[in-house]
């Protein structure tokens, strides 16, 4: 569902967009105040429409120059699991030698 007014942003899609960003550094790319970018996310004023646009932005060219530089992304930060496969060796079995039956009291052979 779209935000209902297009002069606004929505609060949760920059949530989204700037997770892992800190404060400092999203007033920075944003030349705002750290006050203010606050007060945005935590929706106490309403924010134009142009801030989650922005990084959004900022994110898509980011990952754009990592692909042309041949770069892979970290997935370091998040603990992501990869596709590597571990070949566990099996454990060294000893044979299992059978014990012999203990006779059964009740058992009548004949």
């Amino acid at each position: 569902m779209r935000y209902p007014n297009l002069r606004y942003g929505n609060p949760q899609e920059l949530a989204y967009h700037a997770q892992f960003i800190a404060l400092p550094d999203l007033a920075k790319r944003l030349r705002r105040s750290e006050r203010t970018v606050h007060d945005w996310i935590s929706g106490k004023t309403k924010m134009p429409w142009w801030v989650p646009e922005i990084i959004r932005l900022q994110k898509m060219e980011h990952a754009e120059r990592l692909r042309q530089m041949n770069m892979q992304p970290r997935l370091a930060r998040l603990g992501l699991v990869t596709g590597d496969v571990i070949q566990f060796t099996p454990p060294n079995k000893k044979p299992h030698t059978a014990e012999p039956a203990a006779k059964d009291p009740f058992h009548k052979t004949a």
